[in-house]
């Protein structure tokens, strides 16, 4: 373990510590009998998860951070400094990363990583790659599973930098001993870290309902919803406090303390999202393409940004276009969201950043591609 990030890592855990306690009421348990060096694997629900999650652990360890990170003019410099993260690009493979896990722990160091690779829209934990046992074993080390519970519901995705104060705790789940992960196949594996971090935040919820205080519960809802529930306009949809609203049919509902909708045929957001997806599915059967006015197209290399293009954001089923730039939907490895509007994406083994105007809803274009790609999967 490098002396700095050592020295760092202690330093700045009880200050750490201190400020979760006063902002989110954070609770969390002291991770115990852990093996000499290990991977810890937990679940993405804030923002705010790397601290979360350390609170529990007294020895130092890398964290694997999004690679926009390493591009905040202040912000990110320090954290590099500091903290040392393995930088991974979302929408990209995710080779050169598992090769700097890899290198870490078979120094004897610890790495955290949030195995979904992406913070959760719904509150349900996303899908973990398989890929993600086989690197596991292939390290060597101990594993330990964590789990966040109420992070979504204290800083959903969609809802901006704006904190519901409420019930948030974190622990570990199980530790894994080297010994034990050689005798588990990948699939056993993989069977058990999905197990482990599995987490439905409204399933939770509704079992044993935790009221969130704020003022702006529903503030940046829109970020989520793009379609109308009422009329299924697009991009017609506004927040303000716990309200939502559609500037077009004028329907409207409210967000309350617990987490769940009061106007609207679906009770929760789980629910509204799930009907959404089916919407997106049928525009792309219906051949509607998804828009948005206007964005910036830079290419990513070393941290570093270049201008590509500049304009209107269009997706079809048959490829992505900015400006006058357009590739075929079928020559993108991958496409993701880094935050709540940025996308990013690898194309013929270049990786771009799609940087939207405000009002901009990233997800639209991420459920589109996503689907589009999956029907050519089960098409082939």
């Amino acid at each position: 373990m490098k002396n700095r990030l050592s020295f760092c890592y202690k330093l700045l855990r009880p200050l750490v510590i201190l400020l979760l306690k006063c902002v989110f009421g954070y609770t969390y348990e002291t991770a115990k009998n852990l093996p000499a060096n290990y991977i810890v694997l937990s679940n993405h629900a804030t923002d705010f998860d790397p601290l979360l999650v350390g609170a529990s652990f007294r020895q130092p360890m890398y964290f694997v951070a999004s690679e926009h990170i390493a591009r905040w003019p202040v912000v990110g410099k320090l954290i590099t400094w500091l903290l040392q993260p393995i930088y991974r690009n979302k929408g990209a493979s995710a080779a050169a990363t598992v090769m700097e896990i890899l290198r870490h722990t078979r120094k004897g160091h610890n790495v955290c990583m949030f195995a979904e690779g992406s913070r959760t829209w719904d509150g349900v934990t996303c899908p973990i790659l398989p890929s993600t046992a086989k690197m596991v074993k292939s390290a060597g080390c101990g594993l330990v599973t964590y789990k966040l519970i109420g992070g979504y519901f204290t800083s959903p995705r969609w809802g901006g930098a704006s904190i519901r104060r409420g019930m948030l705790h974190g622990a570990p789940v199980k530790v894994y001993t080297p010994e034990t992960l050689q005798t588990m196949s990948n699939e056993e594996l993989h069977a058990a870290i999905t197990r482990d971090l599995y987490e439905d935040a409204y399933a939770r919820q509704l079992a044993d309902p935790k009221r969130y205080r704020s003022k702006k519960r529903a503030m940046f809802m829109e970020r989520l919803l793009f379609i109308c529930p009422q009329c299924c306009s697009r991009d017609t949809i506004r927040s303000a406090g716990d309200t939502v609203s559609c500037s077009s049919c004028g329907m409207h509902f409210r967000y309350d303390p617990f987490g769940m909708l009061e106007g609207l045929p679906q009770s929760t957001v789980k629910d509204l999202s799930d009907w959404q997806n089916q919407q997106v599915l049928r525009d792309i059967e219906n051949g509607i393409p998804y828009t948005a006015p206007n964005a910036t197209l830079t290419t990513l290399r070393n941290h570093q940004e270049a201008l590509e293009a500049q304009g209107e954001v269009t997706i079809t089923a048959a490829f992505l276009r900015c400006g006058d730039f357009q590739v075929a939907l079928e020559d993108i490895a991958d496409l993701n969201i880094h935050g709540q509007k940025a996308i990013v994406f690898t194309a013929n083994r270049t990786y771009y950043e799609l940087r939207p105007a405000e009002g901009f809803n990233a997800l639209k274009f991420h459920l589109y591609y996503h689907s589009c790609k999956e029907k050519r999967a089960v098409q082939v």
